[in-house]
């Protein structure tokens, strides 16, 4: 019986001395903690709070039960302007000090959720959306550095104020970047599209049939017939504005000079009517065969032009056939435009 005694008081006092040190750890690292904790109130007060946030998170890690250096972080956050990191320190020191049974952080619960929705207006959120990629695994959003979880894309997120930057990467050389400057309580919608993949080498060697059709003759002559009836059409109004000139010359010159063996003899006021006439009459014989040329040409393009489409023949027989010839007219050059059926 005293073995049995022996043995499990030898038992006990193990027991105890293994567990004789956790205490010991635990006042040594909230000793640890109130030191840190001291330093960063002091950056703090001295207006360094990006330094004494490190101080305080670090106090925070070695002694989570000490909420004064989460509180402590939530308020340089906001004096710093960070609201999103502000928003979430605020609302996790709310849970922690409802779990807390220490009467020193009675109503911080309370507080922390106050200045969390105070913060509901100043802070800044950002939504990311990606269009096409569909099935392809290459396809990732990288936000301000940090690989964004599918999950998230289409969700708004809460984000410090300042400037992001959003990558897409698809696989592609270089990715997709978009930067957004957010300010206080900016809301911003962000899409980035992922472009279609490059065509295989069987789609490209693949010939599409329109595509490779020849193009359509009809289209050039056609062209080169309006053209030809424009010249023509310019050239007919030309005659009629030099035969006008040389009615009105000859008008002049009829009036003012006399006959003589065929020829008018004109005194030197009137000789530059009389040129003028010589010269409008030239000229209107010129125009006169460029307008009947031209119509000509551009009324057997118009007619010989394919329409485009395959039709059958009216009649069994010759083909219709067109030609223009030009030949000699008392006065200047004719055109005669010959259709046969």
């Amino acid at each position: 019986m005293r073995f049995f005694e022996r043995q499990l008081v030898t038992l006990c006092g193990a027991a105890l001395l293994a567990a004789a040190p956790a205490p010991a750890f635990a006042a040594g690292a909230e000793e640890d903690a109130k030191t840190l904790f001291a330093r960063g109130r002091e950056l703090r007060r001295a207006g360094q709070c990006e330094q004494a946030v490190i101080a305080f998170r670090r106090a925070l890690e070695i002694y989570p039960e000490g909420l004064g250096a989460l509180r402590n972080i939530a308020e340089c956050e906001e004096e710093l302007g960070l609201y999103a990191s502000a928003r979430r320190d605020w609302w996790d020191l709310r849970r922690a000090a409802l779990q807390s049974n220490e009467a020193k952080y009675a109503g911080w619960s309370e507080d922390a959720e106050g200045r969390y929705r105070a913060l509901n207006e100043k802070v800044g959120t950002l939504t990311v959306h990606v269009r096409g990629g569909d099935g392809r695994a290459e396809v990732r959003v990288v936000l301000d550095g940090k690989p964004m979880d599918p999950r998230l894309l289409g969700v708004e997120l809460e984000r410090d104020l300042g400037q992001h930057t959003i990558e897409l990467f698809y696989g592609g050389a270089a990715p997709i970047t978009e930067r957004v400057d957010l300010q206080a309580g900016m809301r911003r919608v962000v899409t980035l599209a992922v472009p279609a993949p490059p065509p295989s080498r069987d789609a490209l060697g693949a010939r599409d049939p329109l595509a490779a059709a020849p193009p359509d003759a009809s289209s050039g002559v056609r062209t080169a017939g309006f053209v030809a009836l424009g010249v023509g059409g310019a050239g007919a109004i030309a005659t009629v504005v030099a035969v006008a000139v040389r009615a009105g010359a000859l008008s002049a010159v009829e009036d003012g000079c006399s006959r003589a063996g065929g020829a008018y003899v004109c005194p030197p006021e009137l000789q530059g009517e009389y040129d003028t006439g010589r010269t409008a009459s030239t000229l209107a014989s010129v125009f006169a065969g460029v307008g009947l040329v031209g119509l000509g040409t551009g009324v057997t393009l118009l007619l010989l032009s394919p329409s485009g489409e395959a039709t059958a023949p009216t009649s069994v027989g010759e083909p219709t056939a067109a030609a223009l010839s030009l030949s000699a007219w008392p006065g200047g050059v004719g055109s005669r435009l010959l259709v046969r059926f």
